[in-house]
């Protein structure tokens, strides 16, 4: 009989501890994580591995980059002004596709013209010349912006990638070594 009683109560209790839960007792808590995409187009393979921060002044070959903190408009628009200096003894042509924002969800984005603002990226710069402008663009997504790339692959082999984050609070991880 104990045998019994014993089997019956294991075939009971989940079903006892189904019938006396209720909805009020089971509150999950659902955390919508940023949706993370791959970079389109995809990041240069010899891009610095710890990306820089706004004001930092960046020497990438015969080329020197300084971006500032970027601000967003009450419209939505995405900007920061760039500042390159050519180090190269011959000019040196820039293109928009050479500059990009990438969004978190791994779209990236070129500079538009906006209001007295001209797209950024096309300038013939002789030697030792500064070139200053704004890079501005509007996000159709609501994902935000994460980092600026500038790859000066194509002007030749004497320029390289570079990479800034827009995260004021970002710090690299000590590398493993």
């Amino acid at each position: 009989m104990k045998r019994l009683t014993l089997v019956a109560l294991l075939i009971l209790t989940p079903l006892f501890a189904v019938a006396c839960s209720s909805d009020e007792a089971k509150t999950t808590t659902t955390t919508v994580a940023p949706q993370v995409g791959n970079p389109d187009p995809p990041l240069p393979i010899d891009i610095n591995t710890i990306p820089y921060k706004p004001s930092d002044l960046v020497a990438l070959g015969n080329a020197s980059i300084q971006i500032d903190t970027p601000v967003t408009a009450e419209d939505g628009t995405f900007s920061f002004n760039v500042s390159i200096t050519s180090g190269a003894l011959e000019p040196i042509s820039l293109t928009p596709e050479m500059f990009r924002v990438y969004t978190l969800d791994g779209k990236s984005y070129i500079s538009e013209t906006a209001p007295g603002i001209e797209q950024f990226g096309t300038r013939t710069l002789q030697s030792k010349e500064v070139y200053t402008g704004t890079f501005s663009v509007k996000i159709p997504t609501d994902s935000e912006p994460v980092m600026f790339l500038a790859d000066l692959r194509p002007i030749g082999d004497r320029h390289f990638p570079g990479a800034w984050v827009f995260d004021p609070n970002f710090t690299p991880e000590p590398s493993e070594g």
